[in-house]
């Protein structure tokens, strides 16, 4: 009697046992399920426009995985860029860039400088100085990219080159741009007469030779001023395909890179 009483309170002890672990175990597979559901969630909404719902899922995941932290700042930093809000994205993508492996870097580094570059896009016409920097900025984030992560010929290469080449046309059509309304400003300053004083009735004291001389120096002004023209209307030319390119990035628009790459 007293080994069955043993052997049954030996059972119910094991079973008490196995009913926490197996709860334990149940806890751990719902909190990594629910993670994985809402990291993967952040890409479907991402793919369906759905941004806000793409930002809210990775803040989740944020607040539940203590690992592969970087992917949540990614995806809720790519959601936000897509929607203008670029300021916060540059705050989340920043910290993905901290704490990213290198194997994922270079995808961060291309969405941190779509964001600097639609920093600077915002600030152009307000102030050229800072969008230059930031012009800087975007070109220089994917240029610290290491090799582990774009080999060549691979797609983040080609996407990082791409990125480049549409920073440095923009960085030079708001130079020219700047360069083109300095040149106006200083043809205005020059056509200025500053002999203002000066009466029509000295103008025709002039003699022959003088007018003669006089005709000469205005022929050549004349061409002088229109190799200005020419390269003033070059340098418009540029900042005005420069302004066409933001405007084809555009929600509207048909052209250019008008959203960050989508999440993971």
């Amino acid at each position: 009697m007293n080994r069955i009483t043993r052997s049954w309170s030996t059972m119910r002890r094991l079973s008490r046992v196995n009913l926490i672990i197996g709860s334990v175990l149940l806890l751990v597979f719902g909190y990594v399920a629910v993670t994985l559901y809402f990291g993967a969630a952040s890409q479907v909404r991402y793919a369906s426009n759905d941004f806000p719902g793409a930002k809210s899922a990775s803040t989740a995941f944020l607040t539940l995985s203590p690992i592969q932290r970087h992917i949540g700042y990614y995806n809720r930093g790519t959601a936000e860029a897509a929607v203008g809000d670029f300021e916060p994205a540059q705050a989340d993508l920043e910290s993905a860039l901290e704490i990213a492996p290198v194997r994922d870097e270079c995808a961060v580094r291309i969405n941190l400088s779509y964001v600097y570059e639609k920093l600077a896009d915002e600030v152009a016409d307000q102030d050229p100085g800072q969008s230059d920097e930031l012009y800087d900025q975007s070109l220089q984030t994917l240029e610290d990219a290491p090799k582990e992560c774009q080999p060549k010929k691979s797609e983040e290469k080609q996407k990082s080159d791409e990125a480049k080449k549409r920073v440095e046309d923009k960085k030079a059509g708001e130079k020219s741009k700047q360069e083109g309304t300095e040149s106006d400003d200083s043809d205005g300053s020059e056509g200025e007469d500053p002999k203002n004083g000066d009466s029509g009735d000295d103008s025709k004291k002039k003699d022959e030779d003088q007018n003669s001389g006089e005709g000469e120096e205005k022929s050549d002004d004349s061409e002088s001023k229109s190799e200005e023209e020419k390269k003033r209307d070059k340098l418009k030319e540029r900042g005005e395909d420069s302004e066409r390119q933001q405007r084809q990035q555009g929600p509207g628009g048909d052209g250019g890179r008008s959203a960050p790459d989508k999440p993971w």
